[in-house]
């Protein structure tokens, strides 16, 4: 019996240590595209606070993005090298193999992950922006016979149509919307004094935040919410390193303070990182 126990208990340690190195393998496997100690990743470089250049001349991006992806590169005991171009251009160059990964603040869609994988990992909502002295607009129905600036071009028109339409339907004054050019524009009408709120995406407004400290506000958050992603050519092995790379970073707590030090919301990457 003695014996028996003993070689019971044994066989336990064993499977034990075998479980424990087998986790330490998993933890440092990493793609076959970083074995050169590289990982490239294409980015249009265009999107604050995701990935931006800082001043007019800079060599080196900055951004949430940014950081994330030097800290999965780090885990793969790798340097990230960053492909700037064109946004329509980056899954494409997956294709021809320019970049192994594509972080742009770039969605997660059907249509996209036809072609390509994708691993979810931030969660964007729409928001409404006000000035931050003004206590009085809470809720999108408090615009109604107010100026709201909305860049050109947008979703935002389609929802500022919808809301014209419940208002009038209630009986109240519709909102007056001005369209701008760009977002930055749309913020200075809000800094003026000439609108009174716009809608925009959480990251954009945390990046103008972060310009004009103090003068801003997000009343209101939409309930609708849309995932950035990073794609990768298709292969279940790579794409399950780069889950574990990503679900690692959020259970030590590093992607929370990435999101603290870009102002962005605390639970933003709070997602599945599963795709439908």
């Amino acid at each position: 019996m003695k014996n028996q126990s003993g070689l019971k208990s044994a066989l336990i340690a064993g499977g034990l240590l075998a479980a424990i190195m087998g986790q330490a393998q998993a933890a440092g496997q990493k793609p076959d595209f970083v074995s050169g100690g590289v990982l490239k990743v294409c980015t249009s470089g265009e999107f604050p606070p995701m990935e931006y250049y800082e001043n007019p001349g800079d060599k080196d991006l900055v951004g949430f993005e940014i950081d994330l992806l030097d800290a999965i590169a780090k885990r793969w005991d790798a340097k990230a090298e960053y492909v700037v171009g064109d946004f329509k251009g980056l899954l494409p160059s997956l294709d021809s193999k320019r970049c192994d990964l594509v972080a742009s603040g770039i969605l997660i869609t059907p249509a996209r992950l036809e072609k390509y994988d994708g691993i979810p990992y931030f969660g964007s909502h729409i928001v409404l922006v006000t000035a931050a002295s003004d206590k009085e607009t809470k809720a999108p129905a408090d615009v109604s016979g107010k100026v709201m600036a909305i860049e050109a071009g947008t979703s935002y028109e389609k929802i500022v149509a919808d809301l014209n339409t419940e208002l009038e339907a209630a009986g109240k004054p519709p909102v007056q919307a001005q369209t701008y050019p760009s977002a930055a524009g749309v913020i200075q009408q809000i800094l003026v004094g000439r609108a009174t709120a716009t809608i925009t995406q959480d990251t954009t407004a945390a990046y103008r935040m972060l310009q004009v400290p103090g003068k801003l506000s997000i009343p209101y958050t939409y309930d609708q919410s849309e995932n950035y992603g990073i794609y990768l050519r298709k292969s279940a092995g790579d794409r399950e390193m780069l889950k574990q790379a990503i679900e690692a970073l959020q259970a030590s707590g590093e992607m929370k303070a990435m999101l603290k030090k870009w102002n962005l919301p605390e639970t933003a990457t709070d997602v599945s990182h599963d795709v439908k």
